[in-house]
């Protein structure tokens, strides 16, 4: 793989860790950015962070004339006053920077920009990383045209993004999460990493919330994830039709099958449950059966696989621990963990890590186990890959097998191995080459027998599978055409629109 080159205005800085600064400044960097040209202090720190996201991304140096997609800068100040600023800014049509807490006259920067030939797109005060947040609230592009930019008070930053000319206009893209809890890699991931598009001002919130108030002829979009079934359907209907009648496309993402969360709810299907498919505009999912499944309700149906969203770099020599962690994944993970009585008596001094599932921790045959409840996704991220193998067994049948590849792709940017039953994980482990497929209970203590013992052939499947999620499974690659698909619904939007009031009055 070609290394990045992390440099910059200070090539003389020893690489260090990034700054509150330089983290909002990646958090505004464009995650689909593949040339990168990155002027500040933190060096290799931000191209590392710039790579766990894209893989794809390189950094440029800053003596080079080569063009980029993107320019991010750490002090607008100083980037304005180098005498090479019209050659640094003549390489990348985007700019991500920040205006320091210092400057008095932050409109005299972004008059310089403008006279340069950039549109401002992004303006707003710097903010560590937040699970929920309101772009379009906080937008500040407006109050400075208008020339009431107000004062920001230190040490906080104001964040600028730019691009050279504009061809389009903004977009605003309201996220809603209903079902926040062990699904960030459908809320917060992807509302954090579609903030880093140039013309998109994001909101994601949990309900209950207001959208934010976004211009008549703006693009808009509204995504909500899994909501529960309406009980009154006039309101959804009227709701719906009232956010239309504002200029706003509806769609609804979900991604599991209806049947199985009403089941794991102890409730009988309703009619609701698909009516909430059929009366939005749209559906995104994540699976080709919930695809085909939601298309029978929706023709405007997309699919977008789950992704990862960040890529560590592979690990030699992980730990023989063995992880596993699920929710409730029922009476065969509890089976599967009870009969791996015979590869923890070939190997004892293996201990298992288990997240989520008392009963599977009950179930395995050894007191070398440690059990954690649920924990933010980033922990049980850090504890997976603190194992060298994870366990992903799940009952098969079409309810479940409706489900995605999550697991497998957790594990594979941590550079794990993954076990894993036969439904869902047939159609991503090529058995032996990137992961271990076990058919039955009876296959599990063998299978991770083997993989305790096979150290090259464990690290060459976990790396297989770890090559594949970075050249194919980053949510990176899906950000552009996410957005071009929003920005498409919105623009057939009158045409959609009859058709969802021709599906209500069905």
């Amino acid at each position: 793989m070609e290394s990045f080159r992390a440099m910059g205005a200070s090539k003389a800085a020893k690489p260090r860790a990034m700054d509150a600064v330089q983290r909002a400044l990646l958090a505004r960097t464009p995650v689909a950015a593949e040339r990168l040209l990155y002027i500040g202090t933190a060096g290799a720190a931000f191209a590392d962070a710039a790579l766990a996201r894209n893989p794809r991304a390189r950094v440029a140096a800053a003596e080079d004339a080569d063009p980029v997609d993107v320019l991010a800068a750490d002090d607008l100040v100083e980037l304005l006053a180098d005498p090479n600023a019209t050659a640094l800014l003549a390489r990348a049509p985007i700019l991500a920077s920040a205006i320091p807490a210092a400057v008095t006259d932050p409109g005299a920067l972004l008059a310089d920009l403008t006279a340069r030939g950039f549109t401002i797109l992004h303006l707003q005060p710097a903010h560590d990383a937040e699970p929920y947040f309101d772009d379009p609230g906080q937008d500040l592009v407006a109050a400075w045209r208008a020339g009431r930019l107000p004062t920001i008070s230190p040490p906080r930053a104001l964040m600028v993004v730019a691009r050279r000319g504009q061809d389009r206009p903004r977009a605003v893209l309201a996220m809603f999460s209903f079902s926040p809890t062990l699904m960030d890699i459908r809320t917060r991931l992807p509302a954090e990493a579609m903030r880093t598009e140039p013309d998109l001002l994001v909101q994601h919130h949990r309900p209950p919330g207001a959208l934010s108030l976004a211009p008549a002829d703006a693009p808009k979009i509204l995504v909500l994830q899994r909501p529960a079934p309406p009980h009154d359907l006039d309101a959804w209907r009227e709701a719906v039709l009232a956010h239309a009648r504002d200029g706003w496309i509806t769609v609804m993402e979900f991604d599991d099958h209806p049947a199985l969360t009403a089941k794991a709810n102890n409730r009988r299907m309703l009619p609701a449950d698909w009516v909430r498919f059929a009366w939005v505009h749209a559906v995104q999912t994540s699976t080709p059966l919930l695809r085909d499944l939601f298309l029978t309700h929706n023709p405007e149906t997309r699919l977008f696989p789950n992704a990862a969203f960040r890529l560590e770099p592979f690990p030699e020599n992980l730990p023989k621990r063995v992880f596993y962690g699920a929710v409730s994944r029922g009476a065969h993970a509890v089976e599967v963990a009870a009969s791996l009585g015979p590869a923890i008596d070939a190997f004892p001094g293996v201990e298992f890590v288990v997240v989520g599932d008392r009963a599977v921790f009950d179930a395995l045959p050894t007191a070398r186990k440690r059990y954690h409840d649920l924990v933010p996704y980033e922990d049980y991220l850090k504890l997976m890959g603190g194992c060298a193998i994870s366990l992903s067994p799940i009952e098969a049948g079409d309810l479940y097998a409706a489900k995605s590849d999550a697991k497998y792709l957790d594990a594979a940017s941590r550079g794990v191995l993954t076990i894993a039953s036969p439904t869902i994980y047939a159609d991503v482990i090529r058995h032996g080459k990137n992961g271990l497929i076990a058919p039955g209970v009876a296959d599990w203590a063998p299978m991770l027998t083997q993989a305790l013992r096979d150290d090259e052939g464990r690290r060459k499947m976990a790396r297989n599978a770890w090559e594949y999620v970075q050249g194919a499974r980053m949510f990176a690659q899906q950000v552009t055409a996410r957005h071009d698909w929003y920005r498409d619904l919105w623009a057939r939007r009158e045409s959609l629109t009859a058709a969802l009031v021709a599906r209500m009055n069905a």
